[in-house]
């Protein structure tokens, strides 16, 4: 049987280095039992974002609900992002997202399979 969750009942966890985002984990193990993926919701103010990464063992998909956005991929590729923008960032392949904004930049991430953490 399947499970609902409400993004206004998760508090999240504020991260502030380098910059300033909220990230909000919706499904995963703990939270509904899920084994092969992992999701939820990054919020980022205006002049935030989140900072260059790479995930060696998970691809990671993303969508834009709200605010704009500058994605740079390790490869030296930027692509602008505003709602309805669909991405994704395959195995160890660096990236970055900025808010270029003047609102929350705000968008769904998708782990698979989950990271580490959000199998515990």
């Amino acid at each position: 049987m399947g499970t609902v969750v409400y993004e206004k009942d998760v508090k999240g966890s504020l991260k502030t280095d380098p910059w300033v985002r909220l990230s909000k984990l919706l499904i995963c193990k703990s939270s509904v039992g899920a084994q092969q993926i992992s999701m939820g919701i990054n919020i980022s103010e205006p002049g935030s974002g989140i900072p260059c990464h790479k995930h060696d063992h998970s691809e990671e998909a993303l969508y834009c609900i709200e605010g704009h956005g500058r994605l740079t991929m390790g490869t030296g590729e930027v692509y602008d992002i505003v709602p309805g923008t669909a991405f994704w960032n395959p195995i160890g392949v660096e990236h970055t997202l900025e808010n270029i904004g003047d609102t929350p930049l705000k968008v769904v991430w998708a782990y698979a399979p989950p990271l580490p953490d959000h199998l515990k």
